[in-house]
């Protein structure tokens, strides 16, 4: 009996010995048990729909590239994906030769429902969407289906015949302006904005070359007349506008000046270089007088970037109109009180909002009172149309209103559309 008893004496130790750990653990915890149970209880951390990494053409994103979408940072988000496949107009033609007179806005509402997709289309990415996207009268476009199905734009190349070589001799070749690219939206609307109006500082033009005084004894100047400069360097070139500091650009019902539109009052050449330039006056919309200021006239420019959403949401106001209107419609040029801080760049399609206000709503009597009861409620925004960014400040940028389905006013909201 002595042996047996032994024996269960040694077996009962051994089992609490391998209880005791467990009981341990139970009545004290180590330090590296609550992290593990708080990362067993935090959910993974989801990426964000702007870092969205391309999708191969099996529809599936490789684990290497969900890894590197979860760690990009919101700014590296690549343009071009969309969480909805795009949608081609009812008679999108397979085939469509570029002609004279057409923009890549009207191309693009030819194929697209939502025109603002045209990089889509085109499968462009963020450098190219950067850079000037060059569509020339006669391209033929052909619409396809990528290797995902998804519609595609591509240009047709015509391989030329074969021709005897002829040998010619230097000489100038003329290239007609009919081979310029199209441009984005039409340039006969926005051209007076492209080089005239100026967002500045409150002593933006401190610095600028000032009118000093006139050999007629005048004190409102015109087209015609000569004027004395002070500040004109010779390299600067001849060609000068003509400014003045207008009206301070706020958002409505903030205090904070974003910026001074700086008025512009008309054209003059250099007659003569000095310490004192003489100049002459070759046009004015308004009256000029002694003491505005002269900025260089800037090289002319044709907007062709394509149309385009932007990355990230937007949230912005009509703040100005020119001619101090107060509401405008379609091919009108708007302000906005957002710039280039806030990721707007040429090119971007924003929708433009309405809110109607509010309204008075006056209930059934009420059992105490014995008068109607009376709520204001607020009325429902309302989606109007859309508008181009066609030059962007920092703080400020203007656009073109595409189309709207009602008047634009002044604090009509601007949004990602």
């Amino acid at each position: 009996m002595r042996p047996n008893f032994n024996m269960a004496i040694r077996q009962l130790g051994a089992a609490c010995a391998l209880a005791l750990p467990l009981v341990c653990l139970a009545q004290a915890p180590s330090a590296a048990a609550p992290a593990a149970v708080t990362a067993a209880q935090t959910p993974a951390r989801q990426p964000s729909t702007d870092a969205i990494a391309p999708i191969n053409p099996a529809g599936q994103q490789p684990a290497a590239e969900r890894k590197s979408a979860a760690r990009a940072p919101r700014a590296q988000a690549a343009p071009g994906i969309a969480s909805t496949p795009l949608q081609l107009t009812d008679d999108a033609p397979s085939r469509y030769m570029v002609k004279k007179g057409d923009t890549l806005w009207s191309i693009a509402a030819r194929f697209l429902k939502s025109p603002w997709r045209w990089n889509e289309i085109w499968r462009l990415n963020r450098d190219q969407i950067r850079n000037p996207h060059r569509i020339f009268p006669g391209d033929i476009l052909v619409l396809g289906r990528g290797s995902d199905g998804q519609p595609q734009l591509s240009v047709e190349t015509l391989r030329e015949p074969e021709r005897p070589t002829i040998r010619l001799s230097p000489q100038m070749r003329a290239t007609p302006i009919d081979n310029d690219a199209i441009p984005s939206i039409p340039p006969s609307v926005i051209d007076p904005f492209l080089t005239k109006p100026l967002v500045i500082e409150r002593d933006g033009l401190e610095g600028a070359p000032k009118i000093v005084g006139s050999p007629e004894t005048r004190v409102v100047l015109g087209p015609g007349y000569r004027i004395y400069v002070v500040g004109i360097n010779e390299r600067d070139g001849p060609r000068w506008q003509i400014y003045r500091q207008g009206r301070a650009l706020a958002t409505p019902g903030k205090q904070e000046v974003l910026g001074y539109e700086a008025e512009y009052l008309g054209d003059a050449v250099v007659d003569r270089y000095g310490e004192v330039a003489t100049l002459t006056i070759v046009s004015a919309r308004q009256e000029i007088v002694i003491g505005d200021k002269l900025v260089q006239v800037p090289k002319d420019r044709i907007i062709n970037y394509p149309p385009h959403s932007p990355d990230r949401a937007v949230e912005g106001r009509v703040i100005a109109m020119p001619t101090s209107l107060v509401e405008s419609g379609r091919d009108a040029v708007i302000t906005l009180d957002v710039g280039a801080r806030d990721g707007i760049e040429i090119g971007h399609v924003l929708a433009l909002h309405h809110s109607p206000g509010k309204i008075e709503v006056w209930d059934q009597k009420n059992p105490y009172t014995f008068q109607p009861d009376k709520r204001t409620l607020d009325l429902p925004e309302e989606r109007i149309g859309l508008a181009f960014v066609f030059r962007v400040f920092d703080r400020v940028s203007y656009a073109l209103v595409l189309n709207t389905v009602k008047q634009v006013e002044i604090g009509d909201w601007v949004r990602k559309p």
